[in-house]
């Protein structure tokens, strides 16, 4: 797959758990981005995930500048609530159709029991819903190419991620085949992007594993050279251990610049801190990254 390159690239959140200090921005539980793409002169402009509610993220939007029915395509990391639950009233903003990128699995029937039983991903019918406004879903296990320089990075076989990342950090079940079964997450896809400063992997939770997910990237492109790695990284409930493995793999990765936030969890976040220094930021609503 060629995948090319960017001229330039801005990132624009929309959604994050934290709003920043002294901030007019609104927060909420989750996380989605605006990702402005310039390729070959042409612009284009993807919203990575929607988090939890659709009302701050208009509200957000609103402060930015930035309209709704300018989305050209929409990338869903996985099947959580927190990624997705402002799905349909994005939709009903931009109202035409527009390709919507997700795992085959994103509509799977998956579910807490602790501590008592909440639904956690897109209810079905909700499928239908987004039809009808414009939705046209394009779900794929394998990496796709969405223009010069961008790409979804397909699913991550477990088989392929790294021995410290096989065990996914969050306690959920899935129905599969009328049984209930520990739900592995396998629907969680990135996002890459080749830019003239290096590759840039974006996740939303990154269950399957930040550092599988950039291996999955440089594997895809063969740039090596990854400049930033952006989103959640899901090591909230994870111990010192795997928090450290996990810093230590992106440093023997290249990785220069880290970015997160949401589901990171603050220990990791000040372990990230205390490692890159400077070329770590925390993520909040409002913030724009540009390379």
């Amino acid at each position: 797959m060629g995948i090319g390159k960017v001229e330039e690239l801005g990132i624009y959140i929309l959604a994050e758990d934290y709003a920043g200090y002294n901030s007019q921005f609104w927060a909420q539980h989750g996380i989605s981005f605006l990702i402005e793409v310039k390729s070959d002169g042409i612009v284009r402009r993807i919203l990575f995930d929607t988090a939890s509610y659709v009302e701050p993220i208009l509200f957000n939007m609103g402060l930015m500048g930035i309209n709704p029915k300018t989305i050209d395509l929409i990338v869903l990391s996985h099947s959580h609530f927190d990624h997705t639950g402002g799905l349909l009233g994005i939709m009903k903003k931009i109202r035409r159709e527009i390709p919507i990128f997700a795992h085959p699995n994103i509509f799977k029937v998956s579910f807490a029991t602790e501590p008592e039983f909440m639904y956690a991903g897109i209810p079905p019918i909700r499928k239908r819903e987004i039809e009808k406004l414009g939705g046209i879903w394009i779900l794929s296990r394998d990496p796709i190419r969405t223009m010069s320089g961008v790409f979804t990075l397909g699913e991550i076989e477990k088989e392929k991620k790294v021995d410290f990342e096989r065990e996914v950090t969050i306690d959920l079940q899935k129905l599969e085949n009328g049984r209930v079964v520990q739900d592995e997450v396998e629907d969680e896809i990135g996002l890459g992007i080749v830019t003239e400063k290096g590759l840039v992997v974006i996740g939303g939770c990154s269950h399957p594993g930040i550092v599988s997910m950039v291996q999955k990237a440089i594997e895809i492109t063969g740039v090596t050279d990854v400049y930033a790695v952006i989103g959640g990284f899901h090591l909230i409930n994870a111990n010192d251990e795997r928090i450290q493995n996990t810093i230590k793999a992106l440093r023997d990765l290249g990785v220069r610049k880290i970015y997160t936030g949401h589901c990171t969890g603050l220990k990791a976040e000040a372990m990230f801190l205390k490692e890159f220094g400077n070329n770590f930021e925390k993520l909040h609503s409002g913030k724009i990254l540009r390379f």
